[in-house]
């Protein structure tokens, strides 16, 4: 608990005298300097007109009255350094959770210990909402509040589900004993079901949302493999089995719910987090602690377990996933793979019976996906863990898998063994033929020397990078590559004649000349979102592009298919974006960032999240981009998504480009 750290003192520093700064000016503005000493700065006086005729801006800086200025700001300035000073001596949010184990402020304490990880988070959502808007080409503040308060909630709610699942804040621990870890027979979930649904059996019409499980039994020792399309309702299984859905989603749960022996309805997952383990999808926003040591013994260090006991487990755990090396990283610095491996790390720590995972393979690179396919695997069968995974990647887990239950049209079905999987639940399937996309061997993009130092180490070591008009180029490599960086880099480069677009120097252009030359959709393409519905999406991207009216509308409408004037169309258009399927958000934003019908395409990890028929909408839109003259560069771990579109895959590892990154490598 007892450990300095410069940055908290170091930041309250800046906002102490930021704060300052602010007093001051504001005293300037509304005629709070003109005291006794000399004068500074001789301002003219300016009355506002009536109503507010009482109010005088500007006058005359004095040296008292700026001195004065100061002083009424020190006392606040003070109380804000102090706090840093505290914060830097002392881990503020392990004392706060000791004090959520028990007493009369243990509520209020469990409430400090979430606002306290959330509030670190406001400032990477600042940078990150920041940088989205700057790679749309948007201005102005308010086009922050909507995709930030929505990050800020996102934040709070995620660290509150991932501490529920691990038991903080527990008054009681449940034993599973030697029974069944899962029994679940004639159960019915919902939200916003009708009140007779407790009488509903599968299949029974209800009211709102429902998804019917007739028998989902797991015996100890065995992996079990839950698939289906996104949005179909797997988040919704592992929820229910974890005690979320019911006690935190604020869902309805009817039927035979059994976990352990406990019924799922009555027990909250805080007091199973002993003998369930759960890994949540995205499961970096839900972190609480500051570094990955930390992070991985949150669950025991919040039941008082002893220091040397907990480092003993962090050690033990960090080992078995492979994030050794990662112990001493601060966590926002974690690659979205390497988070998803702390975070089984985490879940691992407490040597669980039931392990229950939401997509673990979707932001791992081909080696750490192997890792954890033979650590799932060793768990359940030669440890004797009942391990439930919910994935896209159908046959990277079917070989080990025990059983298969896919979720189609609202009902949990057990898929017969030794059936065949289909290519089209295949996240690693073809995405369709690949066709030429036209490349003409003429150079759109031409970076040389690109070199990125991210919180002192290098991301990206010089590296060099042709791309050509109508081709499709891949970079494909391990988590923490650099391949994020890179694509960065080329679309905001810093250094004068770095990378350059059609023969112009891209770092020397203004906003919408450079958005007219490249254009970048982040891996969290949901960040360039702010309006509150798709039709205006559409218009506001439009007016920051300079594009002819319409323009985003009918290219977004083409990448789904969609006829403008249909039924569907309508839909799609009067959605609020948050509403729309994965990969029609994807296509959104992709269709976007071309309102200023930029010449090279970037896009982060196309695939993430969506299955085989989102992948398909994302691939004809690359495959159109591209048809239509621009070069297109992808970031992926998706091997098969990168070999069926791509005409040229480039690997990455340690901040350096493999063979193939320039001109001469293009096929003709």
């Amino acid at each position: 608990m007892f450990r300095f750290r410069a940055a908290p003192l170091r930041h309250a520093a800046i906002l102490a005298v930021g704060f300052i700064v602010v007093r001051v000016l504001y005293r300037i503005l509304f005629h709070g300097v003109d005291g006794s000493g000399a004068v500074l700065l001789d301002l003219p006086v300016v009355r506002l007109p009536a109503p507010f005729a009482h109010v005088t801006m500007l006058g005359p800086i004095t040296s008292g009255g700026l001195w004065d200025s100061v002083e009424s700001a020190l006392p606040i300035a003070a109380v804000i350094f102090a706090f840093g000073a505290i914060n830097a001596c002392i881990d503020l949010s392990k004392l706060f959770a000791r004090g959520a184990r028990g007493g009369p402020l243990r509520g209020a304490a469990r409430t400090l210990v979430i606002a306290w990880a959330t509030v670190p988070a406001l400032g990477d959502a600042v940078r990150q909402v920041s940088l989205a808007r700057k790679l749309r080409g948007s201005r102005g503040a308010a086009a922050l509040l909507v995709p930030l308060l929505e990050r800020t909630v996102e934040r709070a709610v995620a660290i509150a589900a991932a501490m529920e699942v691990r038991g903080f804040g527990a008054q009681r621990s449940v034993d599973a004993g030697t029974a069944t870890p899962i029994e679940f027979r004639n159960v019915v979930l919902a939200y916003g079901a009708c009140a007779d649904a407790a009488d509903a059996g599968p299949g029974a019409p209800v009211e709102g949302w429902t998804l019917a499980v007739e028998e989902f039994v797991v015996p100890a020792g065995r992996l079990v493999l839950v698939s289906g399309p996104t949005g179909s309702g797997k988040s919704t299984m592992l929820h229910a089995l974890s005690g979320l859905h019911t006690h935190f989603d604020d869902g309805e749960l009817h039927g035979s719910a059994r976990v352990g022996g406990i019924d799922r309805r009555t027990v909250p997952p805080r007091e199973t987090a002993g003998f369930v383990g759960v890994v949540l999808q995205n499961p970096r926003i839900g972190f609480a602690s500051e570094t990955v040591a930390d992070e991985i013994g949150f669950a025991p260090t919040a039941r008082g377990v002893v220091a040397s006991i907990v480092s003993a487990r962090v050690a033990e755990a960090a080992a078995r996933v492979g994030v050794t090396a990662l112990l001493g990283r601060d966590i926002r610095a974690l690659s979205a793979g390497e988070a998803t491996l702390v975070a089984i790390a985490a879940a691992l720590v407490e040597r669980p019976r039931i392990l229950l995972v939401d997509e673990p393979l979707a932001d791992l690179d081909a080696e750490a996906r192997l890792r954890i396919r033979a650590l799932l695997d060793s768990l359940a069968h030669e440890h004797g863990v009942c391990v439930v995974v919910a994935e896209h990647r159908v046959g990277e887990l079917a070989a080990v898998a025990d059983a298969r239950f896919d979720i189609r049209d609202g009902r949990v079905a057990r898929i017969p063994t030794g059936a065949q999987l289909e290519p089209a639940d295949e996240a690693d399937a073809a995405s369709g033929d690949r066709a030429a996309n036209g490349t003409t061997g003429e150079a759109r993009l031409e970076a040389r020397g690109i070199h990125v130092v991210l919180g002192g180490r290098v991301a990206v070591d010089e590296a060099s990078l042709d791309l050509c008009a109508g081709e499709i180029v891949a970079l494909t490599g391990p988590n923490g590559a650099g391949k994020s960086s890179l694509l960065l880099a080329l679309a905001l480069p810093k250094a004068a004649g770095a990378v350059r677009v059609s023969g112009t120097d891209v770092a020397r252009l203004r906003r919408r000349s450079r958005r007219a030359a490249v254009a970048l959709v982040p891996e969290a393409s949901d960040d360039l979102l702010c309006a509150t519905s798709t039709e205006e999406e559409c218009r506001r991207a439009d007016r920051e592009a300079a594009a002819a009216s319409g323009t985003t509308r009918a290219r977004f409408l083409a990448f789904l298919g969609a006829e403008d004037g249909t039924t569907t169309a309508a839909r799609l258009l009067a959605s609020h974006p948050r509403d729309l399927s994965t990969g029609e958000r994807r296509c959104l934003a992709i269709a976007i960032q071309l309102a200023a019908d930029a010449s090279v395409l970037l896009i982060d990890e196309p695939t993430r999240g969506l299955d085989a028929r989102a992948r398909s909408l994302v691939a004809a839109a690359l495959r159109t981009a591209a048809g239509e003259g621009r070069a297109v560069a992808i970031a992926t771990h998706d091997h098969g998504f990168a070999r069926e579109l791509a005409e040229r895959t480039i690997g990455m590892r340690n901040g350096r480009l493999g063979a193939g990154a320039l001109r001469t490598a293009v096929r003709s």
